[in-house]
């Protein structure tokens, strides 16, 4: 049926909102990979289906020279200002602006930067680095903020305004054409000293003119730190940042000229950026200042792909960061990804202020749509949510009727999907509506712990109408699902199909009978080979272009390569979606990769409330009014405020690690696997090799009749769900205030949905339920944590 793609016994139904996300590309030819290798087809292997594999493999960013140089390859955007720096006076929620993203962040605004390590050979026991900065176009000018001090001054307890930095001083400049992309520099540069600054650049250059390859590379050598006040030596750590000067006269179309950029913080010694956090500083009581290598156990993302410490205070951009360790070659197509993740594919427009649209996004979007833009499901990447009596625009809703066999077939209403989107350009109404699904209500089920404490569970009840508002009969078969939180999905995908199997055929011994599947589905490309799914709520897809194009094209109405027909409905005033069907793709192969590069390489936030962790409370806006008018008395409350502060953040600390233990003993972990780890072959390097703790075996588990409906897909039953990861759960209310929890959004807290747990998952939520109080809340707070 036309606009409606089948599957075995169900019809291709796709499980996420608008850009559900997860990673790269799988083993035939994929958009952006070029074609596959000529090794004949692809055929399932002996457990039913086909590895993923990249014929197109990104160079390595860290790794040793012949002579024995150690080299970390990574990228760099601008920034509004400094990490960890004041916030405005009298706004205590107030952040820093270090990980916003300045209007017009796509152009011009990115640079990659390579490091180099060496011993000095002036000064054995000691090394040297050198910094060696390609800008994305010609700069005026770069500064160099080297050696973080911290907060230090004549009065140790109050706080500066700024980051303070040992070397604050400008660049070299290598002569145009002395090192090409692909060259290495020889390092140490013996000349240093005689290069040219590029400080204070004698005139502009037109903001037309591109880049020759090797004409404006910028250089900084480093021999000491600043914040040791000594030579650099193997494990030291050292801070930097750049300031970044544009090109072109202030004012014009690009906006403002000069920028901040990432804080970078390298371990002597050994390759790669360190996620890092604010460590204990030098003052009575401890000012957390000074950067410190967050411990193995808290990186989420593994080394490559944690953030640092969120210290700005914008909690809701948390999900929208690049990985620290993201390769320079990567990062402009980051930028330009995540420009399509917030434009309307209707209007062309940007959802945040002071961009110019993109004009070829223009009347994408439809004739059938739920959002017109990916960033109105996934909330600042985070998870869409229901709310009672609000149509489900932001919510994946599934349609089927039943044949005389009892297989599934598209709805006669409907086809696949109920769509409720609605876009106002100032111009037009575009509906993209063929019927609206509201919660009319919740059935409330009571329930109480084995110590009395009660609870109430929350079951939606659903209404729907036709357009005008006049009721309709529900679909025979329906399933309702939120859009997951998108980040550390490229992860996901880069762990090897064998280690899945592993955990699948180990848990067939499982003591509670917590027995995990992998879920199979066809490759959209070559249908007659299966694919191990990883993403959705039933895995019913296999990688992240898959799990974009067809949220592209089932979600918004955006045809790509990989789905070049629109999924309409069945129903005779659908003849219009149908007739939208063209030979050409509306979004083109670039754009989709684009948006794959994005959602590929978003960083995963590290665990939180770690031991040695500093509390996150705001000192600058209480100490900032000390600094103009110093009172004892309030100084002294201020001091005793910062110490109860770190004297709670310990016990949270505390409660954790207890948690943690708590978790392991209620069995949450036989399908919630802690630590996965990914291949040696994914497209991006960014992504080998990973050591990484998602919570997570990404196998179906039945979870029992009180979380099932009637809509089987793949060779998942009703009752069967993916276990969804757990990392940065408890970061979800802050991307989007009111987020709900489980597959249909019907928990309100996370504590429901253990509740809610059945089926296989009936133990552990047995023995939570048969916890105290107090144990119950440290598993809490620990998988809060996460």
């Amino acid at each position: 049926m036309q606009g409606v793609r089948l599957r075995p016994a169900l019809f291709a139904a796709v499980s996420w909102v608008c850009l559900a996300v997860a990673a790269c590309s799988p083993g035939t030819a994929r958009i952006g990979d070029g074609p596959a290798p000529d090794n004949g087809p692809v055929v399932n292997g002996p457990d039913g289906y086909a590895e993923l594999t990249w014929p197109e493999q990104q160079p390595t960013t860290h790794y040793t020279l012949p002579s024995g140089t150690l080299v970390t390859k990574v990228g760099g955007r601008t920034r509004d200002r400094h990490a960890r720096e004041m916030p405005p006076k009298g706004d205590p929620m107030g952040g820093d602006n270090y990980m916003t993203f300045a209007a017009h962040y796509f152009e011009r605004r990115t640079h990659d930067i390579t490091i180099y390590d060496n011993p000095n050979p002036k000064k054995p026991g000691t090394r040297v680095l050198t910094l060696v900065v390609r800008p994305q176009w010609w700069l005026y000018g770069t500064n160099f903020r080297g050696g973080y001090i911290g907060r230090r001054g004549e009065e140790p307890y109050l706080p500066m305004s700024v980051a303070l930095y040992g070397d604050n001083g400008g660049m070299k400049q290598l002569p145009p054409g002395t090192l090409l992309r692909d060259q290495e520099l020889k390092t140490p540069i013996e000349n240093y000293d005689a290069l040219p600054d590029n400080n204070s650049p004698s005139t502009y250059r037109a903001l037309d003119v591109p880049l020759a390859d090797g004409e404006f590379v910028l250089v900084k050598q480093i021999t000491r730190s600043p914040a040791l006040n000594r030579e650099l030596r193997e494990g030291d750590l050292y801070e930097f940042e750049l300031g970044i000067f544009l090109d072109g006269t202030k004012g014009d179309e690009l906006g403002r000229f000069n920028y901040y950029s990432d804080a970078l913080v390298y371990r002597v010694g050994s390759p790669g950026i360190v996620p890092w956090y604010r460590g204990p500083c030098c003052d009575a009581p401890a000012i957390p200042w000074d950067s410190t290598a967050i411990p193995d156990s808290a990186l989420a993302g593994g080394k490559m792909m944690t953030l640092q410490e969120n210290t700005s205070g914008f909690t809701h951009i948390n999900f929208m960061q690049a990985s620290l360790n993201i390769a320079g070659r990567n990062i402009q197509a980051f930028t330009e990804g995540r420009r399509l993740i917030h434009t309307s594919f209707v209007t062309g427009g940007h959802h945040e202020p002071g961009n110019p649209p993109v004009t070829t996004a223009i009347n994408k979007a439809g004739p059938r749509f739920q959002q017109a833009s990916c960033i109105d499901c996934h909330v600042n990447n985070g998870k869409s949510s229901p709310a009672l009596n609000t149509p489900l625009s932001t919510m994946v809703v599934l349609t089927a009727d039943v044949d005389a066999t009892g297989k599934l077939v598209p709805d006669s209403r409907f086809g696949g999907h109920l769509w409720q989107g609605v876009v106002n350009d100032g111009k037009t109404q575009h509906d993209g509506r063929n019927a609206v699904l509201k919660i009319a209500s919740y059935r409330e089920s009571p329930g109480q712990y084995p110590d009395g404490t009660r609870y109430t569970l929350q079951e939606p009840i659903y209404s729907l109408t036709d357009r005008m508002g006049n009721p309709l009969e529900m679909p025979a078969r329906m399933s309702v699902h939120t859009a997951p939180h998108m980040v550390g999905m490229g992860l996901l995908e880069a762990v090897p199909e064998k280690q899945l199997k592993a955990l699948a055929d180990a848990s067939q011994h499982d003591p509670d009978g917590a027995v995990g599947r992998l879920q199979l589905i066809p490759d959209p490309r070559s249908p007659s080979v299966n694919r191990v799914g990883r993403f959705g709520w039933r895995g019913t897809a296999s990688t992240v272009e898959e799990q974009v194009s067809g949220a592209l094209n089932n979600d918004m109405g955006v045809t790509t390569s990989m789905f070049p027909t629109h999924n309409c409905g069945l129903a005779k005033d659908d003849v219009d979606c149908r007739n939208a069907n063209s030979a050409t793709p509306e979004l083109s192969d670039e754009s989709v990769r684009l948006i794959v590069d994005y959602t590929s390489l978003l960083a995963v936030p590290p665990q939180r409330h770690f031991p040695g962790e500093q509390p996150l409370r705001n000192y600058a806006v209480d100490f900032g009014a000390l600094v103009q008018d110093p009172d004892p008395s309030k100084l002294a409350a201020e001091v005793a405020k910062m110490r109860e502060d770190e004297a709670a953040e310990r016990q949270l600390q505390e409660r954790v690690a207890a948690g943690a233990a708590l978790f392991a003993q209620a069995r949450c972990n036989a399908c919630h696997v802690a630590t996965l780890t990914t291949g040696t072959g994914h497209r991006y390097a960014e992504l080998r090799e990973q050591t990484f703790h998602p919570y997570t075996d990404l196998l179906l588990h039945d979870m029992g009749p009180e979380l099932g409906d009637n809509f089987p897909q793949g060779v998942a039953t009703g009752q069967e769900w993916r276990t969804a990861p757990l990392w940065s759960l408890g970061l979800l209310e802050h991307t989007n205030p009111g987020t709900r929890f489980l597959h249909d959004g019907r928990a309100r807290t996370i504590e429901e949905a253990i509740l809610w747990h059945g089926g296989q998952g009936r133990a552990s939520r047995d023995r939570f339920k048969a916890m105290s109080k107090e144990e119950r809340g440290k598993l809490l707070d620990f998988v809060s944590s996460l």
